[in-house]
């Protein structure tokens, strides 16, 4: 009963308010939900409730002020709290609802070409957030819609870095990586941007390749990477203070209970300032026997830096002739374990 109260008084208080008290309104709710969670399940609650009053008030602005000059970005909030709700609910039909939205806006030609791109890159930010279990599908059409943003708005600052996340989802087609960071790096005026992409196709360079290092590993003994007795290899590089990484290895561990593990080996290498730290983590996570390279260098240390790492977690395969077969294999390790046992001994 309070709820329905607190929606009427809201909505109300509209029909009486000017344009840009509406729209303050609206952007005041970027704040986020006012009462903290106790709890996960809270959190799913009021986050429910906040998009469902979010959308209610963008839906009455709309309705309300059709020709406010601010209608474009309220129907490009709309789309995000759509699909920030299907997200959350697992309701596709919502997220294509907002892809349809901003098409829509997106092909309508009253509206400036900035805001259009506005739209476009977020149609494609939306699309690179719902990548599912359709690699391939959903590769291409990322990719697709990527290279019509860039060919619909050449001009636009956004362009490189959106051709660099979108390389991202690359990894398994090597050619199309190394084609979309050179197209980002020959319009990127932007030299942080230019190093990520340096170390992308440093990576890039590695397929193909052996990684001829010895490590010295934190359990005290030394480790050749390329020559692990016709056994593939897991090369996995990750830091105690990254969430993601944690979080992959202790997935991988779980999955080892269904995986053939006499076949290959897990070599990881931390890019903590602390051995120790790396160590501890390991043997809290019941992981103390993966064999362990900490430097101390961090990012910088000479083996991380041969191998182009910019980010956490990244998961390097090599094949039983310690030959790089794969850059990053955090979603795929179990097909290209499938894919090379396959193969017939060289």
């Amino acid at each position: 009963m309070k709820v329905l109260l607190f929606f009427l008084f809201a909505f109300a208080s509209m029909l009486l308010a000017s344009p840009d008290d509406d729209w303050n309104v609206i952007v005041a709710m970027d704040a986020g939900p006012a009462v903290k969670p106790a709890n996960v399940a809270e959190a799913r609650k009021f986050g429910k409730a906040h998009f469902v009053k979010h959308q209610a008030l963008i839906e009455e602005f709309i309705k309300s002020h059709p020709s406010d000059s601010r209608i474009f970005d309220a129907r490009l909030r709309l789309a995000g709290i759509l699909a920030a709700t299907g997200k959350m609910e697992k309701k596709q039909t919502l997220v294509d609802d907002a892809m349809r939205m901003l098409q829509a806006l997106e092909k309508d030609n009253s509206i400036p070409l900035d805001k259009r791109a506005d739209a476009g890159f977020r149609r494609v930010s939306l699309y690179m957030q719902c990548l599912d279990s359709r690699e391939n599908e959903s590769r291409r059409d990322i990719v697709t819609a990527a290279r019509n943003f860039q060919s619909r708005y050449p001009n636009d600052r956004r362009t490189p870095r959106l051709l660099v996340e979108v390389a991202t989802v690359c990894d398994n087609a090597p050619d199309l990586k190394r084609e979309l960071l050179d197209a980002a790096l020959a319009a990127s005026p932007d030299d942080s941007l230019k190093r990520r992409i340096a170390d992308d196709l440093k990576r890039l360079d590695l397929i193909g390749k052996p990684l001829p290092f010895l490590l010295k590993t934190i359990q005290g003994r030394s480790i050749e990477v390329s020559k692990q007795s016709g056994r593939i290899v897991f090369l996995i590089f990750w830091a105690t203070d990254s969430a993601p990484s944690l979080l992959w290895m202790q997935n991988f561990q779980l999955a080892l209970a269904n995986l053939p593990v006499d076949r290959f080996s897990i070599i990881t290498v931390s890019l903590d300032k602390d051995p120790t730290l790396s160590m501890e983590c390991l043997k809290e996570m019941g992981m103390s026997q993966w064999a362990t390279s900490c430097d101390g260098l961090g990012w910088d240390g000479p083996f991380a830096r041969h191998c182009g790492i910019n980010s956490l977690p990244t998961v390097i395969l090599l094949d039983q002739t310690g030959v790089v077969r794969a850059i990053n294999v955090r979603g795929s390790y179990e097909s290209w374990i499938r894919k090379l046992l396959m193969q017939p001994a060289s």
